[in-house]
């Protein structure tokens, strides 16, 4: 997702709307993120976990080779401590690391133990290097704990988050929304902060083949505390656009041009250098990687289940640009919504994966688990503009216009309710309605839907076209990727207390710092915690909770309660009082 609005257009657009009061949040806790990356030799990148199960889990670690074409011995120890036996060797084995895998090196670990922390070890080429991961639980369990996080541009900062996560004892897992990566070159997103603090992207162009991608997982996963938050902690992800490339859909993407290639080979090489760099298992048919769904059962409490919105069914995204420059009032617009907008078989994730996830859910509700959350990739609850004509004077616009064209016709528009993100559900309209319908056919309305993409937190309400609430949704903000301040400056909050005026299903939105979410769930309610960084362009920084909301049930769905950090003016719009 892409904001190609200048700092300046938005500062005079949003001059006249009212500022926001101090919010009241925790003392900030002052943190160093230059961790010591792994040494030099075999285990360069690092290790990670993820993709678990009750009874394993998958380990991962790439092994550097010295000579190319070289294949290199590697074995794996699965280790479990406790108290009468102290650490126990409870698995091994060795395999071979070779260039046909770009020297990267899985393991599908079974018959473990539900529930249990175990440590995992690589050793090769005479050194060793290890990492924690745990098993789903099963059964009675009490709580569960998740992080979540999304947006990591590795040249628009350094990773404090992934620092911050590290440091914490207290996950059961690392939810990671997409935007892993990102494919842009060094004169894309983020690249002039890049060039000046010798983090630019490497290779030092946009990604299109099998060794772009590869190369770009490479960097990644160099970075010190990406590899201390993943040998902490197991990780579950789920790919957004950036992976392949912005705004991708089934057939392309924004960023895909014609001489550029064919798509299909493009999104392949992604996929298998994402199969190769990851912790998760490799599908039953090859041909099926870029329709990865998967579902995590923690114990008699929740299921969490993993959609894919990008590449498997996704329309292509509508261009409101398009449309707009033509638009002469609001006859126009209502006719855009109805005719494109709202037009029919515009799919986000298909049928058969519609009902795949509609019968995870319906599986997660009879076997009596209190909770079902969705991991997804764009903003699902309904966010639409705020009208800004009242709050900008024709001496504002006539003074933009030689630089912002189009400003005339984006303050007009502003009032005709149309998508702030139509990459999102939003863009995808009748998709939406599909789903919730398919949904409530089976008796779910209460999920809670995690979200990334949008560099902000959100806390929205889920509801239908007819009024049926369908639960809510928490969308994290980004680990360094710019959120809204870059371009807003001082108006963001006042423009967050616009947008959370104008939509009803909005109780919450803050667009000024990188950070990322936590979830707790117990078996009556849910708690989020949205903490911020106060930098991502400097090593030393401080993190604190910035909100914090309770998630109850209320009668076959969802409501949002207690919530702490918010102004005044935050907590009179949650309330629904604007």
């Amino acid at each position: 997702m892409t904001k190609p609005v200048s700092r300046r257009n938005v500062l005079a657009l949003s001059a006249a709307v009212s500022a926001a009061a101090a919010c009241g949040t925790p003392k900030p806790e002052a943190f160093n993120g230059k961790n010591e990356s792994a040494p030099d030799g075999p285990f360069q990148h690092g290790v990670a976990s993820g993709d678990s199960s009750q009874d394993g889990f998958v380990i991962w670690t790439r092994v550097t080779p010295q000579q190319p074409g070289e294949q290199i011995q590697v074995a794996w120890t699965i280790d479990l401590k406790n108290a009468v036996n102290g650490t126990v060797s409870v698995q091994s084995g060795q395999g071979v690391a070779t260039a046909e895998t770009d020297y990267t090196f899985k393991v599908v670990v079974t018959d473990l133990s539900p529930g249990e922390n175990y440590t995992f070890g690589f050793a090769a080429s005479g050194q060793t290097i290890s990492g924690q991961a745990k098993t789903l639980p099963s059964g009675d369990i009490s709580s569960a704990q998740f992080a979540v996080v999304s947006c990591a541009n590795f040249q628009s900062g350094y990773f404090n988050v992934y620092d911050h996560i590290a440091r914490r004892d207290d996950i059961d897992a690392v939810l990671h929304l997409g935007d892993y990566y990102y494919e842009y070159g060094p004169d894309g997103w983020g690249g002039g902060w890049g060039e000046s603090n010798e983090r630019v992207h490497e290779p030092r162009h946009e990604l299109i083949t099998l060794s772009d991608y590869r190369g770009r997982h490479a960097q990644y996963r160099g970075d010190a505390n990406l590899q201390a938050m993943t040998a902490r902690h197991i990780m579950i992800p789920v790919w957004d656009d950036h992976e392949t490339s912005n705004d991708s859909w089934s057939g392309g993407a924004q960023n895909h041009q014609e001489d550029e290639g064919e798509w299909i080979t493009r999104r392949n090489a992604a996929m298998q250098a994402y199969y190769e760099w990851m912790p998760i298992r490799e599908p039953a048919d090859i041909a099926d990687r870029h329709k990865r769904v998967r579902s995590y059962s923690y114990g008699d409490l929740a299921t969490l289940c993993a959609v894919e919105t990008r590449l498997t069914a996704r329309a292509e995204p509508i261009n409101i640009d398009d449309y707009t420059k033509d638009m002469n009032g609001a006859e126009d617009a209502a006719a855009f919504k109805r005719d494109v907008l709202n037009a029919p078989d515009r799919p986000m994730m298909g049928d058969e994966q519609t009902a795949q996830v509609v019968q995870t859910l319906t599986q997660s509700k009879a076997a009596g688990q209190p909770w079902r959350i969705l991991l997804n990739q764009v903003v699902m609850g309904r966010v639409l503009t705020a009208d800004l004509g009242p709050y900008v004077n024709e001496e504002a616009i006539s003074a933009l216009e030689a630089d912002w064209p189009a400003v005339r016709d984006f303050v007009r528009n502003s009032g005709f309710n149309l998508p702030v993100y139509p990459d999102s559900w939003d863009g995808y309209p009748w998709a939406r309605e599909q789903f919730y319908g398919a949904l409530q056919d089976a008796g779910i309305t209460d999920i809670v839907t995690l979200t990334g993409d949008a560099h902000e937190f959100w806390a929205n309400d889920l509801t239908r076209d007819n009024g049926v609430k369908m639960g809510v949704e928490l969308v994290t903000t980004s680990v360094t990727s710019p959120t809204l301040k870059s371009y807003f400056g001082d108006a963001t909050a006042d423009y967050n207390l616009l947008v959370t005026q104008a939509n009803e299903d909005v109780r919450y939105y803050n667009a000024l710092n990188n950070g990322y979410m936590t979830l707790t769930l117990t078996p009556k309610k849910a708690v989020c915690e949205m903490i911020i960084v106060d930098t991502v362009t400097a090593q030393d920084y401080s993190a604190q909770t910035t909100a914090q909301f309770s998630i109850r049930k209320r009668k076959d769905s969802l409501k949002f309660s207690g919530p702490r950090g918010l102004s005044i003016k935050q907590r009179a719009l949650f309330a629904g009082l604007g």
